[in-house]
């Protein structure tokens, strides 16, 4: 498990680290070293030697004057690149006046420009840092589209400048680099796309910041990989039965999604629980009874419009009584009815709840609910949904997801599995998880009704809900993954990865 800071973060260790002894001069001159060994080492591996620093006027810029100044140390010269003019912080005009003088330094407006980075065999990308948001100012876009062009190998200091590193969005004109040298840890914004795929390899380098530094931080996010989740999924007694591995159950379906229910049900089926109660209209359960042996029904009335309504919550809270988990919202509808159906629920029901899809729909419309809850509650919104219980719009969600995810996790005291290309999990007590699993295969309609039966599966297992979340993630992905392996991701669907489950299991417990 890796820690990853925002760049808020970022700047509390910096000044965190002062108080703990460690000058920012220190810390300067620990990030220009570290990037310049890196330089030191690709060159002498590849017999590359000609190194081109591009240096902005502020402390991303020092950075490249210290890489410079110890590269001439090590017998190395390079050419410094002035690309936003002469440095303004303090810290970067003290490295400034520190350069060796054999150092050639040029502006961007030098007419050796375009030949120097043409030139180049290593560019270090040392211009804008982790602070940067906005736009790249326009008259720097024709340089950094020359930059760009060079077949130089490119290296990033901290982060490519014209990158986010809060959020991952990027501005035109970002260079795409082969590797990126971050500090101390990894940044939130480089764990997210489009961000991401201007980094190359990220490697993170310690700058000496010292242990306590995050002692007063208000939440912690950590970036969990599989060898960590695997270790999660829950361990088989021989010496059981279907009651020791949970009862689920699943409340989704209307006539008009008959399928988001369905799959929801089988991808619980395939995870391990013991029994799943599919509860759903009596038009939907006749539907699918032949196709599902294994599931249990609960036959819920229905509208003129094949929703379920409100009649059914008394059947449903006395049903849940026996139940680990309930789901509740795939394909469920939005109505009146199925409005109360998810209220009522969560106000009752006391094992824990999981509420996906049109479940969260119906949830936004009457959030302050989940002060009513009993028992633990999983919510995992995709952007737009995620915006709908902040009450602010997507584009507010995707310029900070893990503040949002955070924020709503807090206040309600839920989980939070804020769902995207990379996951969120976000927990009450602070602590946040990202997760990157899948391709392209899960961009169809069906995913999410995928996810949420894993998720209640889990947790109707016993696994707790954060580790509920990530598990369910993991899953899905790696058997997306799995079966790309040999097939297209443009022609796998819902039940191809359904069925592959158990595979991708197998593959887990025999490591």
């Amino acid at each position: 498990m890796d820690r990853i800071v925002t760049p808020k973060q970022m700047a509390e260790a910096e000044q965190a680290s002062v108080k703990l002894g460690v000058s920012l001069e220190e810390l300067m001159g620990n990030a220009g070293e570290a990037l310049a060994k890196e330089i030191l080492s690709l060159a002498h591996s590849k017999m590359l030697d000609k190194v081109v620093i591009l240096s902005g006027n502020g402390n991303n810029g020092g950075d490249g004057f210290v890489c410079a100044e110890f590269l001439a140390e090590a017998g190395v010269i390079s050419t410094v690149i002035l690309m936003c003019g002469k440095p303004k912080t303090e810290l970067s005009k003290a490295a400034f006046e520190r350069l060796d003088k054999t150092i050639n330094v040029i502006d961007k407006s030098s007419c050796e420009f375009n030949d120097i980075i043409n030139r180049a065999d290593i560019i270090a990308d040392c211009v804008f840092g982790t602070g940067f948001h906005g736009e790249i100012k326009s008259e720097l876009l024709p340089y950094f589209d020359d930059i760009q062009k060079a077949q130089a190998y490119k290296i990033a200091c901290d982060c490519p400048s014209g990158i986010n590193c809060l959020n991952g969005q990027i501005s035109a004109g970002t260079v795409k680099c082969h590797k990126t040298i971050t500090f101390h840890c990894s940044k939130t914004g480089l764990q997210f796309h489009p961000a991401k795929d201007y980094c190359g390899e990220i490697a993170v380098s310690s700058i000496g910041i010292p242990n306590g530094w995050d002692n007063d931080l208000d939440f912690s996010i950590n970036q969990v990989g599989r060898p960590e989740i695997k270790k999660l999924l829950p361990l088989r007694n021989r010496n059981s039965h279907k009651g020791t591995y949970g009862k689920l159950m699943v409340i989704c379906g209307c006539e008009q999604y008959m399928g988001a229910a369905a799959l929801c049900a089988k991808s619980a089926l395939r995870s391990g629980v013991g029994i799943v109660n599919l509860c759903t209209p009596t038009t939907v359960a006749q539907s699918l009874v032949s196709a599902m042996p294994e599931c249990t029904f609960t036959a819920l009335k229905a509208d003129e419009n094949g929703f379920s309504t409100a009649e059914n919550v008394s059947m449903i809270i006395e049903r849940s009584k026996d139940c680990s988990a309930i789901v509740i919202g795939c394909g469920l509808g939005v109505t009146k009815g199925t409005k109360t159906l998810v209220y009522e629920v969560i106000k009752k029901a006391k094992c824990p709840i999981i509420v996906d899809a049109d479940g969260i729909n119906c949830l936004s419309e009457h959030i302050d609910i989940l002060e009513e809850k009993q028992a633990e509650v999983i919510l995992t919104p995709h952007p737009a949904e995620l915006a709908r219980l902040c009450g602010i719009s997507t584009d507010e969600v995707l310029s900070d997801r893990i503040k949002y995810a955070l924020t709503l996790a807090k206040k309600y005291k839920v989980t939070v599995h804020a769902k995207g290309t990379q996951t969120i999990t976000a927990g009450a007590d602070g602590n946040c998880f990202i997760t990157d699993f899948g391709n392209t295969a899960l961009s169809k309609g069906g995913s999410g009704d995928m996810l949420c039966g894993l998720i209640g599966s889990f947790r109707a297992q016993g696994v707790i809900s954060e580790s509920a979340c990530l598990l369910a993630s993991c899953l899905l992905g790696s058997t997306a993954e799995r079966l790309a392996e040999d097939q297209s991701e443009r022609g796998i669907i819902a039940s191809d990865i359904i069925s592959c489950i158990p595979q991708e299991l197998k593959s887990w417990e025999t490591e």
